[in-house]
């Protein structure tokens, strides 16, 4: 039996394919709130259910029709997840859903790190969710200093789907796609722009590895770099898949290695989500010291190394000669539960 709790669940792309670390997470909040609540998505642009409501509206959400789903469905909780994270717009557009339903309690999550100039930062503080949750440590100090009531929120991840595979069926994998099957094989999930910092895996290619990366179909149209980013990639024999794949989870769980190279501040979200797949995958990962990564998961059971890009040509071959340690066991699914034990605790209070 569903709990009575009715939830308004408001975010921006529901629309395929779910490739991207944001979409991922904002789909699979949906899947599992589902299950135990009566709830009603507004999107932007998704497909459309009796659930899921695609609206095109103005950039802050005054609409009628908006207005009217909102006061026919009376929620008791408004989640407002938007990709842009906490920007001034979204605390508006949140203030705005709530005026359309002032009993309900709102949630805000946002999955990166923005800080506002300061007339908007005042102006945000008359517009404060009643929790707000990130993954980002950074954002949670911020919030703090503003006064929000705030929470860590770790991300989730599909254990069912990203799990680990044996040596035979690794092997199998590498046939699919036509990869080698006796080369140390090490990729990366990202959008081909100069912010992922994906010529410093040139020298992993240089050093007798194999190097895979996918790009998302999802990109934004402003996050996809020039086309010599790819060719350049390419001409140094790097395999890049720039279109959907309909099973990601076999790249990790072909690979003997994921590598996160990303520097730059807000290229990705402040909790990787490609790095939490490839650990669910029981395959080591190699990062940069990015976001809150070292912060929410550390080494994993020893089976995350930190690096700079320029040492990571050591630092793959310091985990080659691991080559005896199993690194299946990992704390993904304690993550998953604290996901979920966090925003329902939210929703009941």
């Amino acid at each position: 039996m569903k709990n009575t709790k009715r939830i308004l669940y408001v975010t921006d792309f529901f629309d395929y394919p779910h490739d991207e670390g944001i979409k991922k997470t904002a789909y699979n909040l949906y899947l599992n709130l589902s299950k135990k609540y009566s709830i009603k998505v507004v999107c932007k642009e998704g497909f459309k259910e009796d659930k899921i409501h695609p609206v095109q509206t103005n950039r802050l959400y005054l609409s009628f029709k908006i207005h009217k789903l909102i006061r026919s469905f009376k929620p008791h909780v408004i989640i407002y997840f938007p990709f842009a994270s906490g920007t001034f717009a979204s605390y508006l557009r949140l203030k705005i859903l709530n005026i359309f339903s002032p009993k309900s309690k709102t949630i805000f999550i946002a999955l990166q790190n923005k800080s506002l100039k300061h007339v908007f930062r005042l102006l945000s503080l008359m517009m404060r969710p009643d929790i707000s949750l990130t993954p980002s440590s950074g954002q949670f100090k911020y919030w703090n200093r503003l006064g929000f009531k705030s929470k860590i929120l770790p991300l989730y991840t599909d254990v069912d789907l990203f799990k680990p595979v044996s040596v035979k069926e690794k092997t199998e994998l590498r046939k699919k796609y036509g990869l080698p099957i006796d080369k140390y094989v090490i990729s990366h999930m990202g959008h081909l722009n100069h912010n992922r910092n994906l010529f410093s895996l040139i020298p992993l290619k240089e050093a007798g590895n194999f190097v895979i990366i996918c790009g998302s179909s999802s990109t934004p149209k402003d996050s996809i770099g020039p086309k010599s980013i790819k060719e350049e990639l390419i001409a140094n024999q790097i395999k890049v898949y720039d279109g959907f794949l309909d099973h990601i989870e076999e790249i990790y769980q072909l690979s003997d290695l994921y590598i996160f190279p990303v520097v730059t501040k807000n290229a990705s979200i402040s909790l990787p989500l490609s790095v939490l797949e490839a650990r669910a995958c029981g395959i080591p990962v190699l990062s940069t010291d990015f976001g809150s990564l070292k912060k929410h998961i550390g080494d994993d059971n020893h089976s995350i190394f930190y690096s700079e890009p320029r040492n990571f040509v050591n630092s793959v071959a310091t985990i080659k000669s691991l080559n005896n340690r199993d690194f299946t066991k990992s704390n993904i699914e304690n993550f998953n539960r604290e996901f979920f034990d966090i925003i329902e605790d939210e929703i009941e209070s």
